[in-house]
């Protein structure tokens, strides 16, 4: 569903999109509904809390996850994502007796540690599989995760176009 490979030039134009609300507004899904929305926020900020770094939300994946949805997904993975939302949600008040956004931290926590094992012994596609990846997808990709959590070098190295071959031991293959 949300898992399938994205160009960088597609993911760039994705991000480009994703506009951090101003203070005080409140961000609205356009694929998602306000529910999904939350869902998905939340789901985030407990795969990649704030810590010292930047989070998913910080890096505003709920917001890329919504835009993938909506921009890049085929009628039947739309109706995939639907339904995955929907069977979360039940599957979550089967297990816990709540909506998942009625949840406390540790019983949310402890209800997707369920779904991730879930999906590590399943065959099949499985919605919470996609929307991890995409969730990991959109943060690693994202300024933020790219530049503030994963190391990262514009530009490695310098150029020295004439230099003495004593000092290099070697030439280098490409």
């Amino acid at each position: 569903m949300l898992g399938g490979i994205l160009s960088a030039s597609a993911m760039a134009t994705i991000f480009d999109s994703c506009v951090a609300p101003t203070a005080g507004e409140v961000w609205t899904p356009d694929f998602l509904s306000v529910e999904e929305g939350k869902m998905v926020t939340r789901i985030a900020d407990i795969l990649i809390p704030s810590t010292d770094t930047p989070g998913a939300v910080d890096a505003l994946v709920p917001q890329f996850v919504d835009r993938v949805a909506n921009t890049r997904l085929q009628p039947e993975e739309k109706e995939f994502a639907k339904a995955g939302f929907k069977a979360m949600e039940e599957a979550c008040k089967a297990a816990t007796g709540k909506s998942f956004m009625k949840c406390s931290d540790e019983e949310a926590l402890t209800f997707l540690q369920a779904q991730e094992k879930a999906f590590i012994e399943s065959d099949e596609p499985n919605f919470f599989g996609s929307l991890k990846e995409t969730i990991y997808r959109g943060f690693f990709n994202s300024e933020e995760g790219a530049t503030e959590v994963l190391l990262y070098d514009p530009v490695p190295g310098n150029y020295d176009g004439c230099i003495p071959y004593s000092e290099v031991n070697g030439t280098w293959a490409t």
